[in-house]
This record gives C-alpha cells, sequence and structure tokens, in this order.
C-alpha cells in the first residue's frame, strides 16, 4: 500500500508582507511629509531686525533630508531645491549653513524636544521598553567596532548614544549622546525621567551595565518593573538594600524561566542600533563633538519618522503632531519623581 503524500505545510509569517512592502514602497515620499509636519511645531524667534534668518523648520527639514539620504552637505543640495520646488521648505539654504546648524550648541536641546514629539503618535503601543547605549565613530578616524573589540581607535573619538525604546515599535523615546569614555548607567536617570514622564512605561530591561540600585529605585518610582540581569557575585538581599532590589533579586534567582521571558525583549534594543546603522550610516561626517551630538539625535528622528511609516500601515495610525506637542508641553517635565523617592543608593 502506497504511503500517502503530504503536502508541505506553509509558513506563517507574523508579519504581515503586504503591509510592509506598502509602508517600504512609500516610504520616501511620507517621510518628506512627516518631516514637513514634524517641523511645523518648531517655533521661530521673534524677527525684530537685520537680514531676515532662515526659517529655523526649514534648517531641521533640511538636516532630517541630509540624514535620512546619508549623502555629505554638498550633495544634499539637489535634494533641498526639489524640496523647495515641491513647496516642503521656503528656500534651500548654502551646505555651510546646515553644518552651522548641526554645530550649535542649542539645536541639541531641540532636536531632544523633537525626538520626543516624534515617538508620542505610538505613545499608546508602548509599555514594555529597553535601554542601551552604542558608539557611533566618524570617518576620520576606525569604526566604533574596531575601538571596542580591537587594538586600534581611541574612545575620545567617537560619541555614544544611549536611548530608551518601546519593545513593540522599536521607537526611540528617549535619547542622550555623550563622549565614548562615559558609563552607560551615569545616563540612565535622564533617560528615565524623560521617558517614564511621556510614556506609560511597566517594564524596563536592560544588560547588567545599568545593575544599579539608583536605577532600580528610579524605575520603580515611575511605576515599572527592572528586568536587569544580577552579576555572578552578587550579595544576597539585605534590609539595607532597597525593597525593589531584594524582590527583583529572588526572583531572578529562583523564576529564571518567567524572568527570562521578560528579559528577552531586551533583544529589541540592539535591533534598533543594527536599524539605524544600516539604514542612516554608522559613520558619523561633522567633525567636532557638537555637531557629532545633534547628528546622531537627528538619525534617531529619523529613525522614528520611518517607524511611524510602518505603523500608519501596519494599524492604519494617524499622525498629529500638534497633539503630541500639545501633550508634551502639559507634562510636568521639571520633577518627575515624588520626594523621597529615589532615597538613598
Amino acid at each position: 500500500m502506497e504511503k500517502q503524500q503530504r503536502l508541505p505545510v506553509k509558513r506563517k509569517y507574523a508579519q504581515d508582507w503586504a503591509k510592509y512592502n506598502l509602508a517600504k514602497t512609500n516610504e520616501k515620499r511620507l517621510f518628506y511629509e512627516l518631516l514637513r509636519d514634524l517641523s511645523k511645531i518648531i517655533k521661530e524667534p521673534r524677527y525684530e531686525f537685520g537680514r531676515p534668518p532662515i526659517p529655523i523648520k526649514d534648517l531641521f527639514f533640511s538636516a532630517g533630508l541630509k540624514l535620512y539620504s546619508n549623502y555629505s552637505g554638498r550633495k544634499v543640495i539637489s535634494d533641498i531645491k526639489l524640496a523647495r520646488d515641491a513647496g516642503y521648505i521656503s528656500q534651500s539654504l548654502h551646505y555651510n549653513t546646515l553644518t552651522e546648524f548641526l554645530g550649535c550648541p542649542a539645536t541639541y536641546d531641540l532636536l531632544q524636544k523633537l525626538l520626543i514629539i516624534s515617538a508620542m503618535p505610538l505613545k499608546k503601543l508602548e509599555n514594555k521598553f529597553s535601554m542601551d547605549a552604542s558608539g557611533f565613530g566618524s570617518y576620520q578616524h576606525e569604526k566604533w567596532h574596531t575601538v571596542k573589540w580591537g587594538k586600534k581607535g581611541n574612545h575620545k573619538d567617537y560619541v555614544k548614544g544611549h536611548i530608551i525604546i518601546g519593545t513593540k515599535t522599536n521607537v526611540i523615546c528617549s535619547a542622550e549622546v555623550t563622549y565614548g569614555t562615559l558609563s552607560d548607567v551615569k545616563q540612565a536617570p535622564a533617560l528615565l525621567k524623560k521617558a517614564g514622564v511621556n510614556f506609560n512605561m511597566e517594564e524596563v530591561s536592560a544588560d547588567k551595565a545599568y545593575g544599579s540600585k539608583l536605577v532600580y529605585r528610579i524605575i520603580k518610582s515611575i511605576g515599572a518593573i527592572p528586568y536587569i540581569p544580577f552579576k555572578h557575585n552578587t550579595k544576597e538581599p539585605t534590609e539595607n538594600s532597597p525593597e525593589i532590589w531584594n524582590k527583583m533579586f529572588l526572583y531572578f534567582r529562583d523564576h529564571r524561566e518567567d524572568w527570562e521571558d521578560h528579559y528577552h525583549k531586551r533583544s529589541n534594543v540592539e535591533t534598533v542600533f543594527s536599524m539605524v546603522k544600516l539604514r542612516l550610516g554608522e559613520y558619523l561626517r561633522c567633525k567636532t563633538y557638537t555637531a557629532q551630538r545633534n547628528e546622531l539625535l537627528m538619525k534617531f528622528i529619523c529613525h522614528n519618522i520611518c517607524c511611524l511609516i510602518q505603523e500608519i500601515y501596519e494599524r492604519n495610525l494617524h499622525i498629529d503632531f500638534k497633539r503630541c506637542l500639545q501633550l508634551f508641553i502639559d507634562q510636568k517635565v521639571e520633577n518627575p519623581y515624588p520626594d523621597g523617592a529615589l532615597g538613598k543608593y
């Protein structure tokens, strides 16, 4: 009796490839539109006398176009002129003007706010977050990979991007850019402060570099649960240790499999760094430290816009940056932690 031939089982994918294809084939067009909409919420300084300055909206849009295309300042001028003719900006600019915008210290604060606002349309989709840091080199020096794992290079020639991301959409919710020599854990309070105010954080996962009692206290104070692995030489819980520290240590020790299910989401932050470096380049073109910080923040904003485009097709998402701006303004960003929440550490 002949064996009955089985038909091959059709593999099922979690990704809806039809929507994915639509997002990618329309990405560049929608990137222009969302970048313009985001630039519209920028408030221009009051003009009093002298030569009229170039609008900050145009500078921001042009910088985003430069970083998205991964071109040098000179080569992106043609795209900027096309954007002007299409009505996305009011006037084109010289590439030196674009360099000056990225080299201005005040640009960093502006880009940090716009980065948070660019992530806020996905606020309702995210409740689990992860944080980490990665280095970005420049064309004048070796790759960050060589500095980290090789014998050549110097950390002072690199900047490090510290980010918190939502693990469902991979959007960057807050970021800091520092020298490559600064430790990851020192940037965690500032990252958690900004993300905790603007997003509903239920879980935060991170690697051992963030295994500080202060970080545990901050995560607890914003209503989230920390999933950070303990080092092998960590001492047993004591009465002097924070309650959240002792609780998570016992959970880590006695329920490792369940703990790993939550901690596994941390791999998404590695995916985000890979997405930024592959899509927007692992090098920084600017030469000064101030300009490199702004350039990297602008790359993070471009990444967020690409995440928004994907969600527009995946979930029929409507983007309203003006409403996000109002929500951002209404938040109490000065002191999000209750008095005495952090205690001693």
